[in-house]
């Protein structure tokens, strides 16, 4: 992925960015514009993270997209906002757009741990 940080600052908890594909999701194939979307939305716990990776670890242990219309072009936008709670959980919530506007929202239940020194 190609990806370029329009706000924000990397590990602050919200960030937004522009992410592209560099190569197909599948070798010889082309990939669709919902496919694009997949691929990006599946980085908004990344692109919004806010932990000490040394300390702490966090998998999104699901992934739900929802979008309204096609993406147009190669490049996705996000805007992603990712909360912690003392109890182990966490949310990533991304508002995905193209350069047109909005197309939809991603979200990811994120499932946090400390890890042992």
């Amino acid at each position: 992925m190609e990806t370029r940080l329009v706000r924000g600052v990397w590990g602050s908890g919200r960030a937004a960015a522009w992410m592209r594909q560099r190569m197909p999701l599948v070798a010889g194939t082309e990939t669709s514009p919902l496919e694009r979307v997949l691929v990006a939305a599946d980085s908004g716990s990344g692109v919004s993270a806010a932990i000490e990776h040394a300390r702490v670890t966090a998998i999104n242990a699901d992934l739900s997209v929802s979008v309204h219309r096609p993406l147009q072009g190669e490049w996705v936008g996000m805007d992603s906002l990712s909360v912690y709670e003392d109890n182990g959980v966490g949310l990533a919530d991304t508002r995905l757009h193209d350069a047109r506007g909005p197309i939809g929202r991603a979200l990811q239940s994120l499932v946090v741990e400390r890890r042992d020194l």
